[in-house]
């Protein structure tokens, strides 16, 4: 499938007034290098740029302050302890929104967005009325195939068959590329900090469904990322669904966050379920350290109730210092 992109030079500068670019990170310096390339490349390209770097030790501060010489003052940059992609994006998201955001755009570290997605963005969204659109995340690896799961498929054809007018309405994977309005803080907040990883994008898309605020995808802004790394297997030969495997240190984020969803947005019949499939998965391997894990992260999600660590604002450390060349003002997002 040819996923063309708009035609920059027919698309007036102006659609770019008000947004805001941000991009949080923690040691992705070449992946951030290739990112912000392609944010430069857009055209119209955004007002403002702000990078959000996550406690790196890979040179990423010096990396983002060399940028104030394209940039100049437009570009922010703040550096704070890793806290996780939910607890970066919190701050990256309130400093544009005082700048006067009317859209931020969350290309992510690792996501290449393609010329004229921007433009395109902002044109579907003005279209059909969004409050929030993504691009075609196209998995990096295989570009035939969709970066993340939408509707139920992997296929970007099958996606965009239901496309009307170029969008496909009511899907959307945050916040990899995808412009969100104003509003859409204003009406149901930021992002739930204490998540940490793993479940804030979700949850996030889920309180803006429930507030009635119109999503959808550009199937004509693609935006090539690492296609999804998790993987899951079928719980007692498929009888209790897929159980997902993951790193032991990510489990009780993943665990604690899903409980708060299920608790939160879901039917009540999904929680037992839930409960079953893990502690039959993790009984049937003789895991008993990964059935306790699961059991008090799930079980602590269902009551809202996350480590004190993950509730306290960041860490705020000390930025670089920018070249001499360029302008000598900066802001900090943390």
């Amino acid at each position: 499938m040819a996923h063309d992109t708009f035609p920059a030079d027919t698309v007036s500068a102006d659609i770019a007034h008000g947004v805001v670019a941000i991009v949080v990170t923690p040691n992705r310096l070449p992946l951030l290098a290739t990112c912000v390339a392609a944010i430069l490349g857009q055209q119209p390209r955004p007002e403002r740029l702000g990078g959000v770097d996550s406690g790196s030790r890979d040179g990423t501060p010096e990396g983002l302050a060399t940028q104030a010489e394209e940039w100049g003052d437009a570009l922010v940059v703040g550096r704070q302890a890793n806290c996780g992609s939910a607890g970066a994006y919190p701050p990256a998201f309130e400093t544009a929104l005082g700048f006067g955001a009317r859209w931020i755009w969350s290309p992510d570290d690792d996501g290449i967005p393609q010329p004229g997605a921007l433009a395109e963005l902002l044109v579907q969204a003005k279209h059909h009325g969004l409050s929030m659109v993504g691009p075609l995340g196209l998995a990096a690896e295989d570009r035939s195939t969709l970066a993340f799961p939408m509707q139920g498929t992997r296929d970007p054809d099958s996606l965009m068959a239901r496309a009307v007018d170029g969008l496909a309405p009511g899907t959307i994977a945050l916040f990899n590329g995808t412009l969100i309005g104003r509003a859409v803080f204003e009406r149901i907040g930021n992002v739930k900090r204490e998540m940490f990883i793993w479940g804030d994008e979700y949850e996030f898309t889920l309180r803006a469904r429930r507030a009635g605020l119109k999503v959808g995808t550009a199937g004509k802004a693609p935006h090539i990322h690492p296609g999804m790394s998790r993987t899951g297997h079928k719980g007692l030969g498929g009888r209790l669904g897929t159980v997902e495997t993951m790193r032991a240190d990510r489990a009780p984020h993943f665990f604690r966050n899903m409980g708060y969803i299920h608790a939160t947005y879901e039917k009540a019949g999904v929680i037992p379920r839930m409960i079953a499939k893990y502690t039959a998965h993790y009984l049937v391997n003789r895991d008993f350290r990964g059935l306790r894990v699961f059991l008090d992260s799930y079980l602590s999600g269902l009551r809202d109730e996350y480590p004190e660590e993950l509730n306290r604002p960041p860490v705020r450390l000390p930025l670089p210092e920018r070249p001499r060349a360029a302008s000598s003002s900066s802001s900090e997002v943390a």
